[in-house]
């Protein structure tokens, strides 16, 4: 699997680590947990922790985009971490744009990463 998704409903964050190429298989075993922690807490946190990336199956383009714009707003804040050059630059640009507090992390500071979130 592509994606790994783990939540914490004691702390409402939810984390996915994403490898490699996302197929619609892994968006959908991902989302949907994602989606039911969402209505369940209704405010969460999530981190997302990019190790590899090779691309995603179109046809996961338009759910993700009608995910993102059903959700944002119950998200607070998201820790993005990663190695790949052009995700920082991508996800502080999106941070912009969004009312989520966005904060990116290498992967060598992922336990900063879940200390931000935590105290969030």
């Amino acid at each position: 699997m592509t994606i790994e998704y783990r939540e914490d409903d004691a702390t409402r964050t939810a984390e996915v680590l994403v490898r490699g190429k996302i197929t619609m298989e892994d968006y959908t075993a991902a989302v949907e947990p994602m989606q039911a922690f969402i209505d369940r807490h209704g405010t969460v946190k999530f981190i997302e922790v990019i190790e590899s990336f090779s691309g995603f199956d179109p046809a996961v383009l338009w759910p993700g985009i009608k995910f993102d714009w059903r959700n944002i707003s119950q998200i607070s804040h998201v820790a993005v971490v990663s190695d790949l050059g052009w995700v920082g630059p991508l996800s502080k640009a999106a941070g912009a744009l969004i009312s989520s507090q966005v904060r990116f992390f290498q992967l060598d500071e992922l336990n900063a990463a879940r200390a931000w979130i935590a105290q969030a």
